[in-house]
């Protein structure tokens, strides 16, 4: 096979998952947190983590900025994106990241592998979940959305009812559902990828 070809194969399968990845961000979106709906469950990462096992890391950080430059042009809602959207980048650019770093290839057999690797890449992302709400998106949904949550329901509140159980839950579900879904397509793994 040319190297011209590969590269194209290559580019294809990113823009396939990219665009998959674009229609998982508007459905299904799933509220987690009674109280919280704008805090909402969507199943985007799947392609960028098949775009990261089945071609490398920077095939899924493609996927996923393509996904967002997608989302910004076909399905912007305002403010809503421009503040929302940094904040899920970083959170699944440091979801895929970690989960990469501790289980860069994907076995089926590797269960507690797997599990070590979900939950340190949950960890990681709850923790930027954190601090991407408490300096990007709290401040700045107060001074554009006149949505100040810190008047509204308090930070503790916020961080402690709403933030991290939402982070924790959907890195959990983004592990198991993605990793089911590697398991599921292995066996066309090789023709896709050849």
């Amino acid at each position: 096979m040319s190297m011209s070809h590969t590269r194209t194969q290559r580019l294809t399968l990113i823009a396939i998952l990219s665009a998959i990845s674009f229609g998982l961000m508007l459905f299904p979106q799933i509220p987690l947190i009674p109280g919280a709906d704008f805090l909402k469950l969507d199943f985007s990462i799947v392609p960028v983590i098949i775009a990261g096992y089945w071609l490398d890391l920077p095939a899924a950080l493609w996927t996923v900025l393509l996904r967002t430059i997608l989302k910004l042009i076909l399905a912007n809602e305002g403010v809503n994106t421009y503040l929302g959207l940094p904040v899920n980048l970083v959170a699944i650019v440091v979801f895929t990241a970690i989960l990469f770093w501790l289980l860069p290839h994907f076995n089926v057999k590797s269960l507690s592998r797997q599990v070590l690797a979900i939950v340190a890449a949950t960890l990681g992302l709850t923790i930027a979940g954190v601090l991407m709400n408490w300096l990007v998106a709290v401040p700045l949904y107060a001074q554009f959305a006149n949505f100040d949550i810190a008047k509204m329901i308090g930070l503790g509140k916020y961080f402690v009812g709403m933030v991290i159980p939402f982070n924790i839950a959907q890195g959990i579900i983004w592990g198991i559902v993605s990793f089911a879904i590697l398991s599921l397509l292995k066996p066309i793994q090789h023709k896709v990828t050849a």
